[in-house]
Order: C-alpha cells, then sequence, then structure tokens
C-alpha cells in the first residue's frame, strides 16, 4: 500500500511569532525536518503546500511536489484541499 504525505506549510505562523517553517533546529529548517521525517517514514508522493509569497520557494526539500495555496487566509482547509487535489489520480 502507497501513503502519501500532505504537507501544510502555507500558514504564517503567527502563534510562533512568523517564519516558523523557515526557523533552523539543528541546521536544518523546521519544514526541512517534517519532509525528511516524511521521506523516512517511507510516505510518498510528497506534496507540499507552500504560501504564496515565495519564502520557500528557494528551499531545496528534495523531491516533493510544491503547490501554491494563492488564499492561505481561507484557513487550513484550503491547504489540504489542495494537497489533496495534487494527489487526485495518482495511483
Amino acid at each position: 500500500m502507497k501513503v502519501a504525505a500532505v504537507i501544510l506549510a502555507a500558514g504564517a505562523g503567527s502563534r510562533f511569532g512568523g517564519g516558523k517553517l523557515l526557523a533552523e533546529l539543528d541546521g536544518r529548517t523546521i519544514v526541512r525536518h517534517v519532509v525528511d521525517a516524511a521521506r523516512s517514514a517511507g510516505l510518498g508522493p510528497i506534496v507540499v503546500v507552500v504560501p504564496p509569497t515565495g519564502e520557500l520557494d528557494a528551499l531545496d526539500l528534495g523531491a516533493v511536489r510544491r503547490v501554491t495555496n494563492e488564499t492561505p487566509q481561507e484557513g487550513l482547509s484550503s491547504s489540504v484541499r489542495l494537497g489533496l487535489h495534487e494527489l487526485d489520480g495518482d495511483d
């Protein structure tokens, strides 16, 4: 059985004070830790839902599918829908 991962990275991280996904822990960004954990768990494909600001565009996340949530202010469910839509049709 194949199990995919949808990583929600489009939020502002306001409870964290902003910039949560680019914050570093042990020399890697938080979002990279999450992607690496999904990869280590054998999940695939991995879809990362990113914000429209472009702040994650230059970040090397390896072989992932990126999809941009143009309206992250609509809430977490908008990112979930986009991530699942990206997976729609995968076998």
